[in-house]
């Protein structure tokens, strides 16, 4: 391949981490949004105000209730699954590949199937993202973009770093 020809084994390996990282920090960050928000500190009680309402809080007002949805959340998770079966050190193959022993009647499609349908979870993660408001909107649309790119530029750099 030209990429092999071309980068030398540093600067693929700095790429891949890159993508690694680039990938892994969003996926945390969506994955923390769905975490319960804590209760805004500081708030204390005020002596003089004889009131209903008691407590005062620097913040204006009470945080506005987040709204989940499913599909955020099921593309969040596969997003997760693309992600971590490009990871390097996972036995790819064998993770692609060893469902089909388990299936009745399975073919060679299968083999471009999974990988054919992780890619286009990553495309309806970056579309969901960009059409719909959501919580998960800008994690969906960076993780998306981020994985969709390890997928494709990935096996290029593992081919540079096997040359070694």
């Amino acid at each position: 391949m030209l990429a092999a020809a071309v980068l030398s084994p540093q600067i693929a390996f700095f790429l891949l981490a890159g993508l690694v990282i680039g990938a892994a920090v969003p996926l945390a960050m969506g994955w923390a949004r769905l975490l319960p928000e804590e209760r805004p500190p500081f708030e204390i009680e005020n002596p003089r105000r004889q009131s209903p309402l008691p407590m005062v809080s620097i913040y204006g007002s009470e945080p506005e209730p987040r709204k989940f949805e499913v599909v955020a959340i099921i593309l969040l998770v596969l997003l997760t699954v693309a992600f971590a079966v490009q990871f390097p050190g996972v036995p790819r193959m064998d993770a692609l590949n060893s469902l089909p022993d388990h299936l009745p009647k399975a073919e060679e499609w299968f083999e471009l199937a999974l990988p054919c349908l992780l890619l286009v979870v990553c495309v309806a993660a970056i579309l969901y993202g960009a059409l719909r408001r959501s919580v998960l909107r800008v994690q969906l649309i960076v993780a998306g973009s981020v994985v969709l790119l390890l997928w494709v530029v990935a096996p290029w750099l593992y081919e540079v770093l096997t040359k070694i």
